[in-house]
């Protein structure tokens, strides 16, 4: 696959797999754009990589569209990688089916 010269969008960049994705995609070439949490090292890093930062949250479909947009005038986008790690509270129930709570759980 030829990425060198193409854009390609990295969703929780700024850290951990996403990190490692966007120096990979970076080192084959690719104009690396990373979302990420305004919160989040995202800024520093792309400046680093010589990247796009655009902070967003992935919950909100109007950031991440905002985020693709940037991406796109950058360069030619052709490559995305979601790795940003987003969970929901834990559930419990006294059902069975559901595991039951705990002292800790937070429901």
């Amino acid at each position: 696959m030829q990425i060198s010269g193409q854009g390609a969008l990295v969703t929780g960049g700024a850290s951990g797999l996403g990190l490692a994705t966007a120096r990979r995609l970076v080192a084959a070439g690719a104009h690396v754009t990373i979302i990420d949490l305004a919160s989040s090292k995202g800024a520093d890093i792309a400046t680093e990589l010589g990247g796009l930062f655009v902070a967003a949250d992935v919950t909100s479909a109007e950031e991440v569209e905002a985020a693709v947009a940037a991406a796109q005038a950058a360069a030619p986008l052709r490559v995305v990688v979601n790795c940003a790690g987003i969970a929901p509270p834990p559930r419990c129930s006294t059902a069975r089916v559901i595991p039951p709570c705990s002292p800790t759980s937070s429901a």
